[in-house]
């Protein structure tokens, strides 16, 4: 499942996104299944043969049912970010933690397009748009280090800026 190492070979390497509304006023989180009362933005594994990108574009099908249709690509994180999990928490998947390449989007879409139940990895059971630093208050600790690079960046690069579509 690796394409990229990470700083450590036991990291395993996935994608994130960080979606905006149109107003960039809030971001799309999600709650876990698992997880109540927690928070998370859309991630997960980058395949062999995948971008990261593209890697983001299939996570976020299989988990929300978005399309790429619904989303403009507003920008990348520029370096690659890292978290380690608990030990109680690692797996033989996700080794000590994961090195992630997260994208921010902006939501052009139809909130109905967001399915949480039919679709291929049901992982969340409910969306919320809630203030960028809300989602680093209501996520779990080892990746509120994470969250707060983002929103920092979000806040600098992208809220109140016009639309500057990358794709």
């Amino acid at each position: 499942m690796l394409l990229f190492e990470g700083p450590d070979d036991k990291f395993r390497a996935s994608a994130g996104s960080f979606i905006t509304n149109k107003e960039r006023t809030a971001v799309l989180a999600f709650e876990r299944i698992n997880r109540k009362g927690s928070r998370q933005l859309p991630q997960g594994g980058i395949k062999i043969y995948e971008t990261p990108v593209d890697g983001i574009y299939r996570e976020l099908n299989e988990e929300t049912g978005l399309e790429p249709k619904d989303l403009i690509l507003l920008g990348e994180y520029p370096e690659w970010i890292t978290y380690e999990l608990p030990e109680k928490l690692r797996s033989k998947k996700h080794g000590r933690g994961q090195t992630q390449k997260f994208f921010f989007f902006e939501f052009q879409g139809d909130e109905l397009e967001i399915d949480l139940h039919n679709v291929d990895d049901e992982e969340f059971s409910e969306y919320f748009w809630v203030e960028p630093s809300d989602i680093v208050n209501k996520t779990v600790n080892f990746r509120k280090g994470i969250y707060k690079k983002l929103v920092k960046y979000f806040d600098e690069n992208f809220r109140n800026k016009p639309n500057t579509d990358i794709n």
